[in-house]
């Protein structure tokens, strides 16, 4: 179980770093992160094994399936798979802060820790109950749901890559450099989809893309049948 832990690990880290550096929208992008899906429900589902609990699994599953869907489903759009996963946000939100306030022996530092988790959580939460009753989302918000939502799933594998190798890194090296390099990522990812041009380029980008051409293709002769 440790070794299939270990390699869907690896692979969710490999996968997410492809995904954030191939074109967005383009083939290699979408099969990186369907990939990147994969490998994360397998590292989730065999991490709920060894934390002795289903919170911080369920957590990073959340986050990668959300990133998914949103993605897959036609804009402006919900359903009830929304509503499931706005509960299941907020019962690990809650779990957490409830973890946070009633541990005794838990350093100031993971304390920190779980209540960011915690209170980023509980922030998922009131956006997917603000998406349920607005209908669904469109255009750069959907996309932002996306992106962040995708950063914070592989944020979690890299925190975790970051505490099992901390002995392992070289003394003039920060432990911590590649979670401070991720959050940069996040940030910059969520900059660029909001508040530049970035979107209406990647519009053009999906209608060159050979899916979406084969996916329309498909379209015009099922409504010609």
């Amino acid at each position: 179980m440790l070794t299939i832990h270990i390699m869907a690990g690896s692979f969710l880290l490999l996968f997410g770093i492809g995904a954030l550096s191939f074109t967005k929208g383009k083939l290699w992008h979408r099969w990186s992160g369907n990939l990147f899906f994969l490998a994360m429900v397998v590292m989730t589902v065999t991490a709920a094994f060894f934390n002795g609990g289903l919170t911080m699994s369920l957590l990073t599953f959340y986050y990668g399936v959300t990133a998914w869907t949103i993605v897959l489903r036609k804009e402006r759009s919900t359903g009830t798979f929304d509503v499931l996963a706005m509960c299941l946000i907020l019962y690990v939100s809650l779990d957490l802060f409830y973890f946070v306030y009633t541990a005794t022996e838990l350093s100031t530092t993971f304390k920190t820790i779980f209540t960011i988790h915690a209170s980023v959580a509980l922030m998922a939460a009131c956006l997917d109950l603000k998406m349920i009753l607005g209908g669904g989302l469109s255009g750069k918000h959907r996309i932002a749901r996306h992106t962040w939502r995708a950063c914070f799933a592989l944020l979690g594998a890299v925190m975790s890559f970051s505490a099992n190798t901390s002995d392992r890194w070289p003394g003039f090296i920060d432990s911590n450099a590649l979670i401070y390099l991720m959050i940069a990522v996040l940030f910059y990812w969520l900059i660029r989809v909001l508040f530049t041009g970035w979107h209406n380029r990647l519009k053009d980008t999906l209608g060159t893309s050979v899916l979406v051409k084969r996916w329309l293709v498909l379209k015009r002769t099922v409504k010609a049948s």
